[in-house]
């Protein structure tokens, strides 16, 4: 829907010797309302804008128009990773707008994350024009191809020229279909547009140009093709296999249902870490696996003939280790052609919609597993997880205790570093909330603002785990928190320090001081005072008991929270050593566990 009209100017009067000339609208302002109003057309619905002047013309259309809502954020960086919570919690980019120099530069961690991890983003800088380049204007650096290899696609058009206007909306169409992932052979992921404006900087609109039909191709779905087939299936028949479903594995329902259905035919488990979208309660689904591969000769025993690889890498170090060394074939399936294979060990690389090929590959009819590795692999996961539920304990039963607390329907996001990993060690199925976490490049700046950017995009529940030096890189995210409709809660685990650290082998080899000074780094803020000063509620939970009520309150009355729950670096370590010698003495201990597999049992591809 456009602009409104605005009214017609006055027919000149039949006494005037010479009409006045028809008023003429600002090139620059129309031209960034004709982009702004393009892009809502095509289904954007939020900006965050980050103050500055060059930037007035993006900034007045973006606030100006009746059906986008525009975020202001003062610090461009945590604007930015606002602005990727968006994307990550509609699938639709956001517009992030900034105005020139080393503003523009504040964009770029958010860019590389949106960049490695799939997320569409319109990011939009100002410019000051050709004549004001290297000639030392003030907030004037080298915009061009600022982000490298980051984004989708660059463009720089030059001046506002009116003479061009019947092109505006197609070039806002373009981008908008480049940061899709519309465009051939790429995935979603941002689009960079550099934008130089000459004064003056404000003005009227008069006119945009005419309005076009969107003409944006929608990404095609394509499988196997027969030979594929025919190639593929025959090979998974009778095999020891399994699945492993990483991050983007599903995208929606069908798509988890195609992989389930396909584990359920073949007899296979799926090693489904939360963000794949598979983590739920189904027999054929298998939460303990980075438990479970630290168990030898148990691990031995499970290791597979054959592994489909779907989505991104789990965060378990030991799984990926233990898959890279099974001897195992091992192919990948990616819909963008996006391969995490750090260990080299993928024999094949299957483009295509993995829904589509699951839903082929049932078709296909391939022989189950023989029903004793199935059966080990049931009974291996039912007794890693009585273990882990009654041995819970410091940080990870913080993670899983807000994993729970999650009203169905909401969001979580784990920070880096710690809570991803505790989530997928530990953390219960869930197939009614959705997991996020910055992986795509596994930094942990800008958490909590893209925590604030799921909760702004969804308008649904969103609970944020984050530890202390990671909410300590971004505080610049409270910035206007509290005046903020955000349905979120903010979980800081505060122990002081780099806690993910004293699980490195620099815990054990360095002297404690050596070890404290470059890796321990104690902070000594008191996080609460930190939070209080932003106007924002905050709480500290001293038990889980505390934790719990004070979750259920705020997800019966959202708004922003935060949390924070003290811990020790030290006995946390200590409550993950006990979790896993738990999961190790119940397994080593449940005789029928121990018993070898039969071989001659196995049905082969000869009989």
């Amino acid at each position: 829907m456009p602009f409104p009209e605005p009214p017609s100017p006055e027919p000149p009067s039949p006494e005037s010797a010479s009409p006045e000339p028809l008023p003429s609208g600002n090139v620059g302002l129309e031209f960034c309302a004709t982009l702004i109003d393009q892009w809502v057309r095509l289904g954007v619905q939020h900006a965050v804008i980050s103050p500055g002047s060059r930037s007035t013309p993006l900034a007045l259309a973006c606030a100006e128009h009746p059906f986008l809502r525009t975020h202001v954020h003062h610090d461009e960086r945590s604007a930015a990773f606002m602005a990727l919570g968006i994307g990550i919690a509609t699938g639709m980019p956001a517009i992030m707008v900034t105005t020139s120099g080393t503003a523009a530069v504040e964009l770029h961690p958010a860019i590389v994350e949106a960049h490695q991890a799939h997320v569409p983003m319109l990011a939009v800088t100002a410019d000051r024009p050709p004549e004001l380049q290297g000639v030392g204007a003030p907030q004037t650096i080298d915009q061009r191809q600022l982000f490298g290899g980051s984004v989708r696609w660059f463009v720089e058009p030059g001046p506002p020229d009116d003479q061009y206007r019947n092109s505006w909306r197609y070039l806002a169409t373009d981008a908008f279909a480049a940061t899709r992932g519309a465009m051939v052979g790429a995935p979603p992921g941002p689009v960079h547009l550099n934008l130089a404006f000459r004064e003056p900087l404000i003005g009227t609109v008069i006119e945009l140009p005419p309005t076009i039909e969107p003409t944006v191709p929608t990404p095609a779905i394509w499988g196997l093709i027969d030979e594929q087939v025919g190639q593929i299936g025959p090979a998974l028949s009778y095999g020891r296999g399994l699945i492993v479903a990483g991050r983007r594995a599903a995208r929606n329902d069908a798509d988890r249902d195609a992989i389930l259905a396909l584990a359920t035919l073949l007899g296979w488990p799926v090693l489904a870490d939360h963000q794949s979208g598979v983590r739920v309660d189904h027999p054929q689904v298998v939460t303990a696996f980075d438990s479970i591969t630290r168990v030898h000769p148990l691990a031995d025993r499970l290791r597979p003939e054959f592994v489909v690889r779907v989505g991104g890498l789990l965060a378990s170090r030991f799984t990926n280790e233990w898959l890279a060394h099974c001897g195992a074939k091992q192919i990948g399936i990616d819909r963008w052609g996006v391969f995490a294979d750090p260990d080299h060990v993928l024999a094949d690389r299957i483009t295509g919609d993995i829904g589509e090929i699951c839903r082929q590959l049932v078709a296909y009819g391939p022989k189950p597993a023989d029903a004793e590795w199935t059966s080990l692999w049931h009974r291996t996961e039912a007794a890693a997880r009585v273990a882990i539920v009654a041995n819970l304990a410091g940080e990870p039963l913080v993670v899983n205790a807000a994993l729970e607390a999650v009203p169905a329907g909401g969001s979580l996001m784990v920070s880096s570093s710690m809570p991803v990993r505790d989530l997928e060690w530990y953390g219960s199925p869930r197939g009614d909330i959705t997991v996020v976490s910055n992986r795509g490049a596994n930094g942990i700046d800008g958490v909590t603002s893209t925590a604030v950017g799921v909760a702004l995009g969804s308008g649904r529940p969103t609970v944020c785990v984050i530890g202390d030096v990671a909410f300590l890189h971004d505080t610049n995210a409270l910035l206007g928190l509290a005046r903020r409709d955000a349905p979120l809660c903010i979980v800081v685990i505060d122990n002081d320090g780099g806690g993910i650290f004293s699980f490195l082998p620099q815990a054990e080899a360095l002297a404690n001081d050596r070890f404290e000074q470059l890796f321990g780094t104690p902070h000594g803020v008191n996080l609460a005072q930190l939070t209080a000063s932003h106007g924002i509620e905050v709480h500290t939970a001293g038990d889980l008991d505390e934790l719990d009520a004070l979750l259920a309150e705020w997800a019966g009355h959202l708004r922003p929270l935060v949390i924070v729950v003290p811990s020790d670096r030290h006995i946390n370590v200590d409550d993950h050593r006990l979790i896993n010698e738990a999961v190790r003495s119940a397994l080593e201990n449940t005789d029928e566990l121990q018993q070898p597999i039969d071989n001659s049992r196995r049905v082969t591809t000869d009989e």
